[in-house]
């Protein structure tokens, strides 16, 4: 008796547990991607809303995919994990206008050859060969002062050159795969903090782009404005939002960006820079040489600057990404901050595969 009623428990239990399984693989199967949530006329999935150190929370470093009508037209930074998302979103990308790198630090450009490897898989998989007349349009920094990054050109020239690149594989392997031919050009955009605002895209069908340099110390950046039909996106890269200061000194009151300030005047979704608050992180220099985390203040924007451009710009929402271990656990206190720089419009939280919609409804 007490065998037959272990095998009637046993029995009972493995069918709860099918049950289980057969309504897990049923919620898979109905969840909604990325790409289903997309509707209105100019959108954007995060990619990556992470920064450069790995974190328990999962996040991808930066990256960010611009829709116009519901069709990928743009890629915006690509750091690891970025590709990732690409396929998880749902998204198919061989019809990728351009790829926009707000500078070259490895989380914001460390995918940038899977993406564009992807691209050629994806024109294969749709019977959509890309040919040589549709090459990809890479923007990015040129170089600075500073000297410690190549232009992005020669950078971009360095992985695809036909004859030496380091990736010129991908001229025979597009083909051989019937994903196209693989052509690229790249435009070195000025990465001056105090340059003029430059028009870099200006599609028949509506889609511009712009650009201007911005500070984030010694590396050539360079932040994106994207109109499409009366909405627009900006997205700072990385920057303190200030001009440069002559010293790294953490408490200086350098000017704002006016140049910053113009892209995002009036901006529906301003995604901002999030890693460091206005006092982290604080550990002095381990020893005689080193900076300490002086860098990081001349490096990314404190959240009462970022309200400050936010509300001169008079954004009407601001999307707080690149987040760090640091901003993750101040996200309330970086809100609270924003809000007494007399910032008045819409304060969201990045996360991977969230869409944000313009001209239509958020997911």
């Amino acid at each position: 008796m007490g065998n037959l009623t272990t095998r009637r428990i046993a029995l009972v239990l493995a069918l709860v547990a099918a049950s289980l399984c057969t309504a897990t693989l049923a919620d898979d199967k109905n969840k909604k991607l990325a790409i289903d949530k997309v509707n209105g006329e100019l959108s954007v999935i995060v990619l990556g809303s992470g920064g450069p150190m790995p974190a328990s929370s999962g996040r991808a470093s930066a990256g960010y995919l611009i829709l116009t009508d519901g069709k990928p037209r743009l890629l915006m930074d690509l750091g690891g994990g970025s590709y990732q998302r690409i396929g998880e979103s749902g998204a198919t990308i061989q019809n990728i206008d351009a790829i926009l790198l707000t500078h070259l630090h490895i989380d914001h450009m460390a995918d940038l050859s899977a993406a564009i490897k992807g691209i050629y898989f994806h024109a294969r998989e749709h019977d959509e060969p890309r040919l040589a007349d549709r090459p990809i349009r890479i923007f990015g920094p040129n170089v600075n002062a500073a000297n410690q990054f190549p232009a992005s050109a020669t950078y971009v020239e360095t992985l695809y050159d036909a004859s030496v690149g380091l990736e010129r594989y991908l001229h025979t392997f597009s083909r051989a795969i019937s994903g196209g031919e693989f052509a690229y050009e790249v435009t070195n955009l000025s990465p001056n903090p105090g340059g003029a605002i430059t028009t870099i895209i200006d599609d028949a069908d509506g889609l511009v782009v712009k650009s201007v340099g911005v500070f984030h110390g010694p590396v050539p950046s360079v932040a994106f404005r994207i109109e499409y039909r009366g909405h627009s996106i900006v997205y700072t890269g990385d920057t303190n939002s200030r001009m440069p200061p002559a010293t790294l000194n953490p408490d200086a009151t350098n000017p704002l960006s006016q140049q910053l300030i113009e892209l995002a005047a009036g901006a529906d979704l301003l995604i901002y820079d999030t890693a460091i608050t206005d006092t982290e992180p604080g550990k002095v220099a381990p020893a005689p040489g080193f900076l300490g985390d002086r860098l990081f203040f001349n490096l990314h924007t404190t959240p009462a600057t970022m309200g400050q451009i936010a509300s001169q710009a008079n954004a009407k929402t601001l999307v707080l990404s690149h987040i760090t271990p640091i901003t993750e656990a101040a996200i309330d206190e970086i809100k609270d901050v924003v809000r007494a720089q007399n910032f008045s419009g819409r304060i969201k939280v990045a996360r991977d595969l969230k869409v944000y919609n313009l001209g239509g409804d958020d997911d």
